[in-house]
Order: structure tokens, then C-alpha cells, then sequence
């Protein structure tokens, strides 16, 4: 008799799942439901939002009359330093975005004064400011704002640094 009542006893505990098993189920639930939530921001923040979707041809060109591109000479100066053994040299390719066709014109006819402008300002400069990411981007917004004080049609509204090498 003490054997069926172990037998009954053990048929009883196999009727019910085990802990183990719920916790693993609910761990494995669990898992799935941050998988399939990563897989769902991924998908959601991977798709190109509108701003990114590419021109179409006709509206490229608009773009480029209105906003021409003007690409300068490079420039090659001695930067500013303390003593002329430790001179460094830096070579700069520089690109003016407009903000109106008539501008290309102003900047090509002003175009000695706005390299002389260029010239003075980088001689000013160091090695160690302009090896900084904050030394380039204010050097972008010096250029920009001393060129836009002489013109008169418009303005540059953006200034790229097209090569920039500090040797």
C-alpha cells in the first residue's frame, strides 16, 4: 500500500509543472518580448525619414541655382607661433555656400579682398587651437562672419573646410 500511495503521490507531482519549468517559461516570454521591442526600434529608426529621402532631379537643380556653391583657391600660410623653429604650416581648402545667386558674382569680383580677409585671419591662428574640433568650427564662423561684413547682395550662409592640413 505504501507503494501506491508513492505512486499516486508521484503521479500527482508530474500532473503539475514543475517551478523551474514556470519561471523558465516566464524568462523565456520575457526574453522574446525585448527582442521582438529591439527588433521594433531598430526597424522603426533604420527607415529614412523625409528629410532624408533623395531629390529628385528638378529639385537639385533648383537647389544649386539658388544656393550656389562657390569652391576657393587652397590656401598655404605660416600659422602664428613663438619662434620660427617651430613653425607649422597650414594648407586650407575652403567652399562658401550662398544664399542667393547674385552673391556668386559679389564674391568673384570681391574675391581679393575676402582672400586677404582669409589670409590675415589664419596667419593669427595656432597648431594647438586649430587642432581642436571647437578651434575648426570657430574658425568656420570667423570666416563666415568677417566675409558677410563686406558683402552687400547676400550672404555666405555656410563655410566648409573642403582639406585642411596642419603639418
Amino acid at each position: 500500500m505504501a507503494d501506491d500511495e508513492e505512486r499516486d503521490e508521484g503521479e500527482g507531482e508530474s500532473a503539475k509543472p514543475p517551478r523551474n519549468v514556470k519561471k523558465l517559461a516566464l524568462i523565456g516570454i520575457a526574453v522574446l518580448a525585448l527582442l521582438g521591442a529591439g527588433v521594433f526600434f531598430f526597424m522603426k529608426h533604420s527607415r529614412k525619414s523625409e528629410s532624408q529621402v533623395a531629390m529628385t532631379p528638378k529639385e537639385m537643380e533648383k537647389m544649386i541655382k539658388t544656393h550656389p556653391i562657390i569652391d576657393l583657391k587652397p590656401f598655404v600660410v605660416n600659422l602664428n607661433t613663438q619662434s620660427s623653429e617651430n613653425s607649422k604650416y597650414l594648407k586650407i581648402r575652403i567652399a562658401f555656400k550662398l544664399d542667393n545667386p547674385q552673391v556668386a558674382k559679389e564674391v568673384d569680383y570681391r574675391m581679393p579682398e575676402i582672400q586677404n580677409i582669409i589670409l590675415i585671419l589664419l596667419g593669427s591662428e595656432t597648431a594647438e587651437d586649430l587642432g581642436t574640433t571647437g578651434g575648426k568650427l570657430a574658425l568656420r564662423n570667423q570666416i563666415r562672419h568677417r566675409v558677410n561684413s563686406i558683402l552687400t547682395l547676400g550672404r555666405i550662409s555656410l563655410v566648409y573646410f573642403t582639406e585642411f592640413v596642419i603639418q
